[in-house]
């Protein structure tokens, strides 16, 4: 069995198409980090020259540290009272200035500023924290930039390459062979219809999950060496994607669950681009089927016309890989919440898929 998962890996990196989007994820990944992550420029108010300034790099990461070890610590009404204060601050110093020098003053304080939006009731008093945080006896505030911008790389450039490797490398795993017709001397073997298929689902999840785990330590390298990885211990309300959320998470868990998150998914997708491989007859069909169901679920938004459909459309294997949103707001499927119910419905997706896969190559009538 050993050898036969062997071969089928090999097989699998072996292909053109597989090197070179191992290759290309990478240099996204790279690219991605240094134009639209790193060289970021952090707008704030120059008090000295009485205007707005930019800064970029490392002296902007310094910049925003400086800013969040003024709020560092538990959250309290307290703190809430220096967040108006420094907002109120920053607003007088620049009253009669042009706009720009007017939002750049109140924007280095954004994270602080999306904390008030959602603590302040109508009549300007404060929301108590047991009523804004209904899950989290404490919230920890601090600086988490590193966190937080590797979560977002997780959930945009490094999720989407892993999709495309899953669809265009493993679409060929069965339908190559039918197209090929060397099916015909696989299935004629012992071992054909039974222990080879499941060869071939598991050589195809170790490629794919672990270029997944070698993304994921790049992504981890590239932000942990430019950003610092303190700040694992404090809440994601530290951040203003996450002000509002009620989930009583730090930087750190949100991490681990998003990457089990990914990996369900994962898995999920494989095991339904492999039904398909063994369902068709053409790698090029089996391609375009699976590309549809992968990517089908986030192309269209129906928040506006159709939030039933939509929420639906958000527990889809794809979303498993985008978890951002999932822990932005809490959604709710009968009673649970939306990453457990994820969980739940995907490991019932693997299940069916990988004992449809085995059915559909068990029953493959071979041809020419």
């Amino acid at each position: 069995m050993n050898e036969m998962i062997k071969a089928e890996r090999n097989k699998i990196c072996s292909r053109k198409q597989t090197r070179m989007l191992f290759l290309a994820g990478v240099v996204l990944i790279v690219a991605y980090f240094f134009f639209f992550q790193f060289n970021y420029q952090n707008v704030f108010y120059d008090y000295d020259l009485e205007k707005m300034a930019l800064a970029s790099g490392f002296t902007a990461i310094e910049q925003r540290k400086e800013v969040a070890e003024i709020f560092e610590g538990k959250l309290s009404q307290n703190t809430l009272l220096t967040m108006q204060e420094k907002i109120d601050q920053a607003k007088q110093a620049t009253v009669g200035q042009d706009e720009n020098s007017a939002f750049s003053a109140v924007h280095v304080y954004r994270d602080q500023a999306a904390i008030l939006e959602y603590l302040t009731n109508s009549d300007g008093s404060f929301k108590s924290l047991e009523t804004a945080y209904p899950n989290s006896p404490t919230v920890t505030l601090g600086y988490c930039d590193g966190w937080d911008k590797l979560l977002s790389g997780m959930g945009s450039i490094l999720s989407i390459m892993i999709c495309l490797i899953v669809v265009i490398t493993l679409s060929p795993v069965f339908s190559e062979e039918y197209a090929l017709h060397t099916d015909s001397i696989i299935y004629s073997a012992r071992y054909g219809r039974t222990k080879l298929t499941t060869s071939k689902i598991i050589a195809a999840l170790e490629v794919v999950i672990g270029t997944y785990l070698l993304y994921l330590l790049l992504n981890l390298v590239l932000y942990g060496c430019t950003y610092g990885l303190q700040g694992w211990n404090v809440s994601i309300q530290s951040s203003l994607h996450y002000a509002s959320s009620i989930y009583n998470l730090t930087f750190l868990q949100m991490f681990f669950i998003s990457v089990i998150l990914n990996i369900f998914g994962i898995v999920a997708l494989t095991t339904i681009t492999l039904f398909l491989s063994a369902q068709m007859s053409s790698p090029v069909t089996a391609l375009i089927t699976s590309c549809v169901i992968c990517f089908l679920p986030v192309v269209f938004d129906f928040n506006d016309s159709l939030p039933v459909l939509q929420k639906m459309q958000e527990i889809c294997p794809i979303f498993m890989l985008h978890t951002n949103g999932i822990f932005s707001d809490m959604k709710t499927y009968f009673g649970m919440s939306q990453p457990v119910f994820m969980i739940i419905l995907n490991v019932g997706l693997i299940f069916v898929f990988y004992r449809l896969t085995k059915n559909v190559s068990k029953k493959h009538q071979v041809t020419g």
